[in-house]
């Protein structure tokens, strides 16, 4: 590579123009890249996000890279990405083995050696970037955060789980806005391009659910205690622009994502946080509300976890003051019935849906932040349930979905408390029709399961928790 060219790309780097070196590279004709022009590509694809592709570039030049510590940082930082961790730590530990002075390297080495636990390493790193590089040492490990050692994050087999659950029902991201340092919880944020049938970005977060949020102490047992986010943007929307007036809803997403942390508090279906202000110069939009996956299928709503956990999916959706204030007086349901599908995509200029509504005197009580209520159902709201459930007020302790009652507001839900014998259940007076938000007040943690087929059934265990039927083989 001829030094005018190198130069270019290293300003290219340091202007944040990776696209530019990804354009430069792929236009050389094949004969002309060689080692270097791949490893600036690799390194211009790690920086884009686009890990895979950075990866499968170095490893078709592992031979030459071998001795090269450069090399076996960009595959570190390829692997420390892709939460290959393991070979993340054996990379950074060969870059700074072959160069004992590059400060990035010793960095990395301690964002790894933190994730696995291995403290002795990390204080061994952070000395190394204090020693080489002051200034990279007060920028990533600030004294607000020196107490801070390892970040939550989800088991292997948990992140598998939650990242093919956004491939299947948000879409294949190309591209994760990683967070380099992570003082509590790690959160990436997936980025869902436009198609066809969706022309708009779907951001979602990746790491949020590792930590169990403090839920009330009547829903402990409502598996609503972790969760991701996600938020949808136009099209048109500048997705890498670091201007405010378009970062703002990846900052938010951030916050979001921890502030049950910070506040030892939880995030739920309904709930809204106020920013205090307008997020950008150019909207009145001040607050947001948290709703079910609204653009998605149903199934979006809930990822379920090998071991029997569940991480629950909420839209970001940003509203007005009014919009909130008609929400904390009115509630979730009465203001989200207000919204049309475009409310769902981030639209910086929307009309408000509450500019026509004032608070009354009677409006003035507050709307609390548990709402056991149903989220956004669209079908019918009728199902039956024995007395025991309605009479006695017992728990629910089993629920299964069958074909709904022809020309009924049926949704086919059938509720019991789980000891009706053949005799109870063959008598009609011992059953009655009700409204599944009577049901999902008095029992935390079904609403977030009504959304599954005909055919299924739940039963509740000696935790307390809900759990899957198998069916039985016909």
């Amino acid at each position: 590579m001829n030094e005018q060219l190198r130069a270019q790309f290293e300003a290219w780097h340091e202007q944040d123009e990776h696209q530019k070196i990804v354009d430069a590279v792929l236009a050389l004709p094949p004969e002309e890249r060689g080692y270097e022009e791949t490893g600036q590509l690799a390194r211009a694809y790690n920086n884009l996000g686009e890990l895979e592709a950075a990866l499968e570039l170095l490893l078709s030049i592992a031979e030459q890279g071998r001795e090269d510590f450069r090399w076996h940082y960009r595959v570190g930082y390829s692997y420390f990405y892709l939460h290959q961790n393991e070979r993340a730590a054996a990379a950074f530990d060969r870059a700074v083995a072959l160069n004992p002075e590059d400060a990035h390297s010793w960095f990395f080495v301690a964002l790894v050696s933190r994730t696995l636990g291995n403290r002795g390493r990390f204080e061994l790193a952070k000395e190394r970037v204090q020693a080489l590089d002051p200034e990279l040492f007060e920028q990533e490990f600030p004294p607000d955060q020196e107490e801070s050692y390892c970040p939550e994050q989800y088991t292997q087999e948990a992140f598998d789980a939650v990242e093919a659950h956004i491939r299947q029902y948000f879409g294949v991201y190309p591209l994760v806005f990683h967070e380099k340092l992570s003082p509590d919880i790690h959160v990436d944020i997936c980025l869902i391009e436009p198609t066809p049938e969706r022309d708009y970005y779907t951001l979602v977060t990746l790491g949020m659910g590792a930590h169990r949020m403090n839920v009330p102490e009547e829903l402990r047992d409502s598996r609503l205690d972790r969760a991701e986010l996600l938020i949808c943007l136009p099209a048109r929307w500048n997705i890498r622009g670091q201007a405010e007036k378009w970062y703002w809803p990846l900052r938010w997403l951030k916050i979001l994502a921890r502030l049950p942390g910070n506040e030892d508090t939880w995030l739920g279906w309904g709930h809204t946080v106020p920013k205090g202000a307008p997020f950008s110069y150019n909207t009145n939009l001040s607050s947001v509300i948290l709703t079910e996956p609204a653009l998605f299928d149903a199934e979006a709503a809930v990822c379920h976890l090998p071991d029997g956990d569940a991480i629950n999916f909420y839209q970001v959706v940003p509203i007005y003051q009014n919009e909130l204030d008609c929400k904390l007086h009115r509630g979730a349901k009465s203001l989200l019935r207000l919204f049309g599908q475009d409310a769902y995509v981030v639209d910086i200029d929307r009309p408000s849906v509450c500019r026509n509504w004032k608070l009354e005197p009677e409006d003035d009580l507050p709307d609390p932040q548990i709402e056991p209520a149903v989220p956004r159902w669209d079908g019918p709201a009728g199902c039956l349930a024995t007395r025991k459930i309605t009479r006695e007020k017992l728990p629910v302790g089993y629920f299964y979905r069958e074909a709904p009652v022809e020309g009924a507001p049926d949704s086919g839900w059938r509720f019991l408390e789980g000891n009706e014998d053949e005799s109870y259940m063959s008598d009609p007076a011992n059953t009655e029709v009700c409204h599944l938000d009577t049901i999902c007040a008095s029992n935390p943690g079904i609403a977030p399961l009504l959304t599954s087929p005909q055919g299924t059934a739940y039963f509740r265990g000696e935790d307390g928790r809900f759990y899957y039927e198998e069916p039985m083989e016909g």
